[in-house]
């Protein structure tokens, strides 16, 4: 099955839950591929980012946690002018009935699979799994960390944008550069790199899937409004992808690639 759309028809291949146990009219929480320049699967709760995948990165998707044991399925992303979808497939071999599913009466998107020897079903994973899980919890350049209370941090080089806030753990404003920030100017301009983080939302962001990572930052730095970039494919380090405005829904995730923030450099 393809989760995404049809580009030619304009069909939006998504997954939406009954609005309970008992009753199977649709409700407002939905699993779908949005369209950005790198495509990333988003959980709406009706008009409002639940939980975001993060962008595919070449094996799987930034935001979405390793495999542990044994591998189940195969997962596959396609990017083309004509779709854009992700689909699994099991692995050959394995013999098993597994289900994606979205949960209305949880709020999740579950993977359950079918154990035999209990006749039931059970869930093998899901999201939110965690408060980091959900869309932008930490604010603006600041980001998640599940095992950790609280759970918010800023980027290194940046300060909450509202001490008393942060300190009363409302993250909602994020985080502002620490050091006065002067683009193009020696000393004043740069960036950091900070690994293993799901990288930020793509709404605001632009690709190139064969240029190299010098080259990716040189653009970022040419242009004011850049404030990220990294690679496009982590798994052989190819491509680019730039970010414009507000880093957000950050989390640190073992899935995680490295980013590189601007800020002041000195």
């Amino acid at each position: 099955m393809k989760l995404g759309y049809d580009l030619r028809s304009g069909l939006d291949r998504r997954l939406t839950a009954w609005k309970n146990w008992d009753d199977p009219s649709t409700g407002n929480l939905s699993w779908a591929m949005m369209l950005t320049s790198d495509p990333e699967l988003v959980l709406w709760k009706g008009k409002v980012k639940y939980h975001r995948s993060g962008p595919w990165a070449g094996l799987g998707f930034s935001g979405a946690p390793l495999w542990r044991g044994t591998q189940l399925v195969l997962q596959n992303m396609i990017n083309t002018t004509n779709e854009v979808y992700y689909s699994y497939t099991l692995i050959q071999g394995t013999s098993m009935i597994t289900i994606t599913l979205v949960n209305q009466t949880l709020n999740l998107r579950q993977r359950i699979v079918w154990v035999p020897q209990e006749n039931t079903w059970k869930s093998f994973q899901s999201v939110p799994g965690d408060p980091c899980d959900v869309y932008n919890t930490c604010g603006p350049f600041g980001y998640c960390i599940s095992n950790r209370s609280p759970n918010c941090e800023c980027l290194e080089g940046f300060t909450p944008k509202s001490p008393q806030n942060w300190d009363t753990m409302d993250f909602s404003q994020g985080c502002v550069r620490s050091d006065p920030w002067s683009c193009k100017v020696k000393d004043k301009d740069g960036f950091r790199k900070i690994s293993g983080l799901k990288l930020p939302d793509t709404t605001h962001s632009w690709v190139d899937g064969s240029m190299k990572l010098e080259d990716c930052g040189a653009k970022c730095m040419g242009d004011c409004s850049c404030t990220g970039y990294t690679t496009l494919n982590a798994s052989d380090g190819s491509g680019c992808i730039i970010w414009f405005g507000d880093l957000l829904d950050l989390r640190v995730s073992d899935g995680g690639q490295d980013l590189y923030v601007r800020m002041a450099h000195s």
